[in-house]
C-alpha cells in the first residue's frame, strides 16, 4: 500500500497525478496520458484536459477510486488514476 504525504495548500498549484488526491479533494485535469480505448472511454465519460474531478471515495488496500466527473460517475484503478495529471483544488470546509 503506497503512502503519500499530505498535500498542503501551497502545494495546490504544483501538476500531481490523480492517485495521490484523497476523498473528498478535487482537481482540474491537465492530461490524460492514456492510449487506445481507455483513453476514449475517458474521453466519453468526461474525462479530459480542463474537466473538474473529484474522488468520491477510495477503496482499502490499494483499491480503486470513486470519482465524479461533470455529473458521471467513474470507478478508476490506481494504476490508471497514476497516469492523470491535474492540479489540486482543495475542497472547501463543511
Amino acid at each position: 500500500m503506497h503512502s503519500h504525504a499530505p498535500l498542503s495548500p501551497q502545494d495546490s498549484k504544483l501538476p500531481i497525478t490523480l492517485e495521490r488526491l484523497r476523498s473528498g479533494e478535487s482537481g482540474s485535469v491537465i492530461a490524460v496520458n492514456v492510449d487506445g480505448d481507455l483513453k476514449k472511454r475517458f474521453l466519453a465519460l468526461g474525462l479530459k484536459e480542463g474537466s473538474s474531478v473529484r474522488v468520491l471515495r477510495r477503496a482499502k488496500f490499494g483499491g480503486p477510486m470513486h470519482l465524479r466527473v461533470g455529473t458521471s460517475e467513474l470507478i478508476v484503478r490506481l494504476k490508471d488514476a497514476s497516469c492523470i495529471c491535474l492540479v489540486s483544488a482543495f475542497a472547501s470546509p463543511s
